[in-house]
This record gives structure tokens, C-alpha cells and sequence, in this order.
């Protein structure tokens, strides 16, 4: 095997797992206001993580290392997405302003 052969084999899935795993880190650390829903290019991870996960799933043909890596990208893609929207969900509801409190009906306005 050739060292372009076995960087391409490699050194390419490694680099593609590590850059998914820095998205995981970067849905734990960035402040969950950031958190949008995709628009444009966003929906790119869609597409990524539709595309290894049916790869890993359903690649018969596929060796066994690339199924591996594909998987392993597609839950991490899976996890961070999940872990921003929860983040940004628990974010809002605690951001939303509290629900005006009932007058008493016995009172009278103050003049």
C-alpha cells in the first residue's frame, strides 16, 4: 500500500471523525442563544449525516473500516444536533418571561 493509498484510506476518515467530534465539543461549550435552525448551507449536515448513516447502515459493498468511520460520524453528527436543540430548548423555556400573575378581584385599583 502506497503512502497517498493509505493517507486517502486513513488519514481522511481520522481527520472527518475528528472534525465532527469538534462539532460535539462546540454544541457542549457555545452558549445555547447561537443555536439556530438550518437555513442555506446548515441543511449540508442533513445531507451528511443522511448519507454516512445510510453508508454505514446499508453499504454491503463497503470494507469494514469505512462502514466504521462513517458510522461513528454519522452518531457523533446525530449528537451534536441533539445536544444544541436540547441546550437551546432548555435555554428558551427558562429565557420566556413568566406568566403575569392574577389580580385579585376584590381589589380596587390604586388611584
Amino acid at each position: 500500500m502506497s503512502l497517498w493509498e493509505a493517507a486517502w484510506r486513513f488519514g481522511v476518515p481520522l481527520i472527518g471523525v475528528l472534525a465532527v467530534a469538534a462539532a460535539v465539543s462546540v454544541a457542549f461549550s457555545d452558549p445555547p442563544d447561537k443555536f439556530s435552525l438550518p437555513r442555506g448551507w446548515q441543511w449540508a449536515w442533513v445531507g451528511l449525516w443522511l448519507m454516512t448513516a445510510g453508508e454505514a447502515a446499508f453499504g454491503d459493498d463497503r470494507p469494514w473500516f469505512e462502514r466504521a468511520w462513517k458510522g461513528a460520524v454519522a452518531l457523533l453528527v446525530a449528537v451534536a444536533v441533539t445536544v444544541a436543540a436540547w441546550r437551546h430548548h432548555r435555554w428558551r423555556t427558562r429565557a420566556a418571561p413568566a406568566p403575569p400573575s392574577p389580580v385579585d378581584p376584590g381589589s380596587s385599583p390604586q388611584p
